[in-house]
């Protein structure tokens, strides 16, 4: 209760400073997560291993949410957030210090949900559960590529008992002369009920060049028996005008004790080319909980053939050995 009074009082303060009124801002909530890492990583520079230790901000994050009834039973929902690198990476652009995630205005209702403006597409959402080392070295990424975070949406999400269903579309470019240039289709299915999480999505892009990727198709499974959790992803990339590729990527989460989880992970990028060798990572993790809010973890993540390269930028046969802590707000 404390906590939720709390971020009113700063939404409102956020508010007046912007100049609205205490009164739209009493239904606003701030919200975020800083998370950090710190370690020894190397990885392959024009075939020579280099090594170095990084401190680095992993999609830390702040951002402002509302939901505001109507008298006709609907409700306007609304988000704004921003990714913040927390550390201040030298290797990073002005531009990238500060960027935009989802961020969107919607209605709601018994017709489900309608949101317009950046999100992720349903492809994305889909197996987001499933990367228990989400936005760190070791993210499920690192193989499967197509994971979109897309402008101009218009998406629509509802749940129809143990379903989930999304669909969406992103405009591209939204320059006239460019006709939606980089357009894209999303849709999910998911069933979750008890210990079983299913899921099926498909993904489309248009106006493609020889050797992009065109369409992605993934499915997902996580089952938990007892403590131990187990996620399985399967994607296909399918290029235009080329061979396709395909990710595959599994995961184990085992609770040793209350606070106590070790984690797993394998992922592997099959190229269907004779000349581009496979990347592969592998991960091992434990993450200690010091309350709801706030956990500390020590992770090794080990990828062969740019493995780790995508999501943790360690290029060639890369390493990593950090200690990470993660906040929420």
């Amino acid at each position: 209760m404390q906590k939720s009074v709390q971020h009113s009082l700063i939404a409102t303060a956020v508010a007046a400073a912007l100049g609205f009124s205490a009164a739209a801002a009493a239904e606003t909530d701030v919200y975020g997560k800083i998370h950090v890492s710190a370690g020894s990583i190397t990885q392959d520079v024009a075939g020579v291993d280099n090594s170095a230790t990084a401190v680095v901000s992993h999609a830390s994050r702040v951002g402002f949410k509302a939901d505001k009834k109507l008298e006709n039973g609907m409700a306007v929902v609304g988000q704004i957030e921003w990714e913040v690198d927390t550390v201040g990476d030298a290797d990073k652009s002005s531009a990238d210090l500060i960027k935009a995630r989802n961020s969107y205005v919607g209605l709601k209702g018994g017709f489900g949900e309608v949101r317009v403006g950046i999100h992720d597409t349903p492809h994305k959402m889909s197996t987001a559960k499933l990367d228990p080392l989400s936005d760190t070295y070791a993210d499920y990424n690192n193989v499967v590529l197509t994971d979109t975070r897309a402008k101009n949406v218009i998406a629509y999400l509802n749940k129809f008992g143990d379903i989930s269903v999304a669909l969406a579309y992103a405009g591209g470019n939204d320059a006239v002369t460019a006709e939606n240039n980089g357009s894209a289709t999303s849709a999910m299915i998911a069933y979750s009920a008890g210990p079983l999480y299913l899921t099926a999505a498909t993904e489309s892009f248009a106006d493609k060049t020889a050797g992009q990727t065109e369409s992605s198709n993934k499915l997902g499974v996580g089952y938990t028996f007892g403590a131990v959790t187990l996620g399985l992803v399967y994607d296909i990339e399918i290029n235009k005008d080329a061979k396709d590729d395909t990710a595959t990527y599994a995961s184990l989460q085992w609770k040793v004790t209350d606070a106590g989880t070790i984690k797993a992970a394998y992922g592997q990028l099959d190229y269907d080319s004779a000349v581009t060798k496979d990347r592969t990572f592998s991960a091992v993790a434990y993450n200690h909980k010091l309350d709801k809010d706030a956990s500390v973890y020590v992770l090794y993540a080990s990828g062969s053939d740019n493995g780790l390269a995508a999501k943790g930028k360690l290029s060639g046969d890369g390493t990593a050995a950090v200690v990470g802590m993660e906040f929420k707000f």
